[in-house]
């Protein structure tokens, strides 16, 4: 991503109802499917400016890796150490050692995202999770994912298949952020119709009682994720493990 990307995820990654949402849902979501009792190795790959590991190293091991340098520079203002690496060749952690592989909102930056995640997976010990989230439908593809380098959009098939190949077996398939999504699929299609260009990533925090809101409505999300079937959403997320089912999950597995 461009640096601009970067600086500006800094900024807002803390207060913003997308990003503070999402982070809960994630936290949630590795409690559920956890693999096992007790402090969880837990590795973020992609992990942008350290957000989510800060909010996880209170009660886990964890450990993150960008390709950024600025990303990594960030991380340290965060207290947190960031490996630098990309994919799919470049992971410098051991293999088969984590019990959390983390690709939140990566893969879709991966010009062979089967290959990225074969890669991420091979970090991941025997009944290991992977959680994935990525931005959903590519009738929804405008100069914003241009602005952060994306590659796709996705639904639920194309995660499901790039996951198979991986030889990973799927705990959870469904699509997120549901409530908003007519507002923001109208918004987006006002923006494409204006022919308005996004120049910078400016993404502005929304009036307080708005923002804690939509933070609210989407992190709400978690209760009934994976539990209720979701038909449409803004992004999809995936919980897939390495070989053997998580015995965390109190609740049987929704139908990939």
């Amino acid at each position: 991503m461009r640096d601009d990307v970067y600086e500006e995820m800094f900024r807002i990654e803390d207060t913003h109802w997308w990003y503070a949402a999402k982070q809960r849902i994630v936290a949630s979501l590795i409690e559920r499917y956890r693999p096992r009792p007790g402090r969880l190795a837990i590795a973020d790959l992609g992990c942008g400016c350290g957000a989510m590991l800060t909010r996880l190293r209170a009660d886990h091991d964890v450990v993150g890796v960008d390709p950024s340098p600025l990303a990594i520079e960030f991380s340290k203002r965060r207290g947190i150490d960031v490996l630098q690496g990309g994919f799919p060749d470049q992971i410098p952690l051991e293999q088969g050692k984590y019990d959390v592989v983390l690709l939140l909102d990566v893969i879709e930056h991966l010009e062979d995202d089967a290959a990225g995640v074969r890669a991420a997976a091979g970090v991941l010990r025997d009944g290991g999770v992977m959680i994935v989230t990525v931005p959903a439908y590519q009738w929804l593809w405008s100069d914003w994912d241009e602005l952060h380098h994306h590659f796709r959009r996705y639904n639920r098939g194309m995660l499901r298949k790039v996951l198979s190949e991986a030889a990973l077996r799927i705990s959870l398939l469904s699509y997120a952020n549901t409530t908003l999504f007519p507002l923001a699929a109208a918004a987006r299609t006002v923006h494409k119709i204006s022919r308005k260009k996004h120049e910078t990533a400016d993404m502005k925090v929304p009036p307080a009682p708005i923002n804690a809101t939509f933070r609210g409505l989407y992190s709400f999300e978690r209760h009934f994720l994976g539990r209720l079937p979701i038909p449409f959403g803004l992004s999809v997320v995936a919980v897939a493990g390495r070989t053997s089912p998580a015995i965390g999950s109190t609740t049987a597995p929704h139908n990939p």
